[in-house]
């Protein structure tokens, strides 16, 4: 009994953190549901705060699936006060989905008991933000990591070749003014975003070419003087030796 349950903690644990990992190394491994997570009361409230603070305007989804179909039970946005109440739900297993202009602060399964019992929760609360890439500066470049050729498949996707992404639509969102900033890759498939204040964004990449097109992303970053990169390396891959591919953000210091 004590191992299930552990395993049923470390598997919801799990499943919010891939939900949140700027990494999309983590988007195709398949989240499953272990023990239907945690129990939750037919109605409860979800809070989402960022630096500790309520968020408003987080979009708040509930749903359940049967023999593939996923049906919608609740929908809502959070208020001022960073919360969203939860309208009445059956017994059964659900899905609760929470996000902010894409970048998400939770995606966690849970149950309603036909019996509510003393574990039952009444609030979740969920963090925006905790894991957006820290920067010192809105600049850096895009690269697609294409297969090298020449050799077995297995000795391309080991020796790829980086070719940069130009002429993508960037666009850096402050996502509690609204302000938006718009920028292009070019030839070089560098890009920068100049004299951008400290504080979080976040990065829509759309478009661009390489020899062939740029599937787009969206990325969390942080502005911080104190930060140790200053250059933000936004890489397209497919899949290949273990990766699923995707577009991979990492912060690296100019050379």
């Amino acid at each position: 009994m004590r191992c299930n349950h552990w395993k049923m903690v470390f598997g919801v644990a799990f499943a919010a953190l891939l939900s949140v990992l700027p990494n999309p190394a983590f988007a195709c491994s398949a989240v499953a549901c272990i023990g239907g997570g945690p129990e939750m009361r037919g109605d409860f409230l979800v809070v989402v705060k960022h630096d500790g603070k309520p968020l408003p305007g987080v979009s708040v989804r509930v749903t359940s699936s049967s023999e593939g179909t996923v049906t919608v039970r609740f929908s809502g946005l959070t208020a001022s006060d960073g919360v969203v109440d939860v309208a009445t739900l059956a017994s059964g297993e659900y899905w609760l989905n929470a996000d902010l202009l894409g970048i998400s602060a939770a995606d966690q399964c849970f149950h309603v008991a036909q019996r509510a019992s003393r574990k039952a929760r009444r609030r979740a609360t969920y963090e925006w933000g905790r894991f957006a890439a820290v920067t010192q500066r809105a600049a850096g470049r895009l690269v697609d990591a294409q297969a090298g050729t020449g050799g077995t498949p297995l000795w391309n996707l080991a020796h790829r070749t980086r070719v940069p992404i130009s002429g993508s639509m960037l666009k850096l969102k402050n996502p509690f003014t609204g302000d938006v900033l718009a920028t292009r890759s070019d030839v070089h498939g560098a890009f920068a975003f100049d004299h951008i204040p400290s504080g979080i964004y976040v990065l829509h990449v759309e478009g661009g070419s390489s020899n062939r097109a740029f599937d787009g992303t969206i990325q969390l970053i942080r502005i911080s003087s104190t930060a140790t990169g200053d250059t933000l390396v936004l890489t397209r891959q497919d899949p290949g030796r273990g990766s699923c591919g995707g577009t991979f953000l990492e912060v690296v210091t100019a050379k």
